[in-house]
């Protein structure tokens, strides 16, 4: 597939039959609202969006089908996927972490579509295919708001029990959802809680920290710095050189949003909530040692699954870690029995 992203183009052997040409820029600007209804035809363009993410699943699984667009949250457009999976008695929602999308979690959604959920997966704002700024949030709770209006609009729309699964800053905008008590009967909470390398802090905390001081009055932002977060070498190649979608500049702003909410969570008291940490223990992106204790301290009844060697990015890593993921996954959904 060709892609076009003001300007540039890349080649990337999607396994899209065809050459099909994705403009970035028009796909975000011609979603229109979320639709369940199921009379929505996808365009050329978001079939061949589907494609170039692997996220093709109504295509590959006969009992799916996938219904594409946009959940209002305030100002934002927050793109927004729902996979209706014929049959099922609960539904995942996906909350990816910072600078990620919907487009890298396709190992996930395919998990928990063979395992008999529907799955809700959408863009925060700022990332993907929604609307706003490149990584740029004024507060963390922005990110909160996000959720809860996504889950506000699938109340009674779709299968009970709910269920998430969140990915690093994913992690942390469900801890607060959780802690802060922003749900009622029309917004959860979760019957499980499955969060892969959760942030609280970051690695080299101190640093970040002092960085932001000094330099947010005068640098708009600083240029990623692409790390080695997954064992998989053709995915950290594709996010670096392939992926259109990709965010190559972080805002100060957001940095500013973090620190503000690391002393949030401090302050915000325990929960209930029977949730699984999945945390591998080469990680570098976050500081997992401190996060895991202060989780616990948030969460008693939290419980934790190491993975030796496996690296930060747990939802997009090697098939021989992520299947470790899945086997913890299994036993914490209670599902033992063969795949669908």
């Amino acid at each position: 597939m060709t892609i076009n992203n003001g300007g540039s183009q890349r080649s990337s052997n999607s396994g899209a039959s065809d050459e099909q040409l994705m403009n970035v820029d028009e796909l975000r600007r011609q979603l229109k609202p979320l639709d369940l209804s199921g009379t929505h035809e996808h365009s050329d363009a978001e079939r061949g969006y589907f494609d170039f993410y692997d996220i093709n699943f109504s295509q590959k699984l006969d009992r799916v089908k996938h219904h594409f667009g946009y959940v209002k949250s305030n100002d934002s457009r927050l793109a927004c996927h729902y996979f209706e999976n014929e049959g099922a008695e609960s539904t995942c929602f996906i909350v990816h972490g910072f600078l990620d999308h919907v487009g890298l979690f396709n190992k996930v959604i395919d998990y928990l579509l063979h395992r008999g959920c529907n799955v809700v997966a959408f863009d925060l704002p700022g990332h993907g295919l929604s609307s706003g700024k490149r990584a740029h949030v004024e507060s963390f709770g922005d990110y909160v708001l996000a959720l809860r209006q996504c889950l506000e609009f699938f109340y009674r729309k779709t299968s009970t029990p709910w269920h998430v699964v969140a990915q690093s800053m994913g992690g942390a905008i469900v801890m607060d959802y959780l802690l802060s008590q922003q749900y009622d009967e029309a917004t959860g909470p979760f019957e499980k809680v499955l969060l892969l390398a959760p942030l609280v802090r970051p690695a080299g905390w101190m640093s970040i920290k002092i960085a932001n001081r000094f330099l947010r009055a005068w640098l708009p932002s600083t240029k990623r710095k692409f790390t080695v977060n997954s064992h998989d070498q053709e995915f950290l190649d594709f996010v670096r050189t392939q992926d259109p979608l990709t965010i190559k500049a972080i805002p100060l702003k957001w940095l500013s949003a973090l620190v503000v909410w690391e002393r949030r969570f401090r302050e915000l008291s325990w929960g209930d909530n029977a949730l699984l940490v999945v945390q591998g223990d080469d990680d570098g992106t976050v500081d997992w040692r401190y996060n895991q204790k202060k989780i616990a301290e948030k969460f008693p009844k939290a419980r934790f699954m190491p993975i030796k060697n496996a690296r930060h990015h747990l939802a997009h890593e090697s098939d021989e870690y992520f299947s470790r993921v899945t086997q913890a996954a299994d036993i914490y959904f209670e599902r033992r029995t063969k795949p669908r």
